[in-house]
């Protein structure tokens, strides 16, 4: 292959694999979870681990979480609920349509409902809790209605499923992989460089 064609073709296959990992959102990293790289958070793929309970019930369920992974053999147990707040830190967004806390971005954004639940399993016609106490009362939460795709505060001896999620991806293998491939690239542009100047 002359010089200057494998040079385009390095580029091109680099900024093709670059632009892959900026349009993806929801990836299955099998063994059972589900890692979005927009937020950079794991969920547990199934929707319905715990069933239904109260708000200090299902908190203390995600604090006490483990899920073995048995595609990387280690075991999760940094589980907590989903944040209502926008990715930015500022205060719910109240009602439908909503996309910035975790939650809505799952229905809003990824499209996942009951209905349509894929890469997901067990996802209910119902509500979850968040982990966000409603400020204005203490013994007020967020929670997320995936029925109709609404962000609430409901009273916290309420009961209602709860979704695991992490943050953080559990594959620590695309990274070095990602690293090798960029390394290689460059490596190769650097070396044609180097022929081409002699």
């Amino acid at each position: 292959m002359h010089k200057g064609n494998l040079l385009k073709y390095l580029s091109g296959t680099f900024l093709l694999f670059v632009m892959a990992s900026a349009d993806a959102a929801l990836i299955d990293r099998s063994g059972g979870f589900i890692y979005d790289d927009v937020l950079d958070i794991t969920w547990a793929q199934d929707a319905n681990i715990n069933g239904w309970d109260t708000w200090d019930n299902q908190i203390a369920w995600a604090a006490s979480l483990s899920l073995y992974d048995s595609v990387r053999d280690v075991t999760w147990d940094d589980w907590r609920l989903p944040t209502a707040l926008n990715g930015d830190g500022s205060d719910p967004c109240s009602g439908a349509g909503c996309t910035g806390s975790e939650m809505s971005h799952l229905y809003n954004v990824d499209g996942i409902t009951p209905l349509s639940m894929s890469p997901f399993t067990n996802v209910q016609s119902s509500y979850y809790w968040s982990g966000t106490v409603y400020v204005p009362n203490p013994n007020v939460a967020w929670h997320f209605n995936f029925i109709e795709g609404e962000q609430l505060a409901n009273a916290k001896t309420s009961g209602f499923y709860a979704f695991a999620v992490r943050d953080g991806d559990v594959a620590a293998i695309p990274v070095p992989a990602t690293v090798w491939l960029l390394g290689s690239a460059l490596g190769g542009l650097g070396w044609l460089r180097g022929r081409r100047t002699v």
